[in-house]
């Protein structure tokens, strides 16, 4: 006896899990994702140092991540402290770190 197939996802289920997949599929976003699960909250000046990339590519970076929805940023004076904003990205991250995606 054979299982019944599962039913194809919904457009709906999908399109979340996908923005974020597209938006993580840069190896960089990945190492700037990890570091700040790591430490929880980071400016611009500690995530370049600690991924060791430029100033203006680590901005991009988190700047793109922050249009998207995936970070969350407060202003603080001068600096602005960016942390994970949708739990999603902590999947994807979870599953890259077990290297079964």
């Amino acid at each position: 006896m054979t299982d019944a197939p599962l039913p194809v996802l919904s457009r709906s289920e999908v399109e979340g899990t996908a923005h974020i997949l597209r938006c993580l599929g840069h190896p960089t976003r990945l190492r700037i994702l990890d570091f700040l699960e790591r430490v929880d909250e980071a400016t611009v000046t500690e995530v370049y140092e600690a991924v060791g990339v430029t100033q203006p590519v680590a901005s991009q970076h988190l700047t793109t991540m922050w249009d998207k929805g995936i970070l969350l940023r407060r202003r603080d004076g001068i600096n602005v402290h960016y942390r994970i904003g949708d739990p999603r990205a902590r999947t994807v991250l979870d599953c890259v770190r077990r290297g079964d995606c």
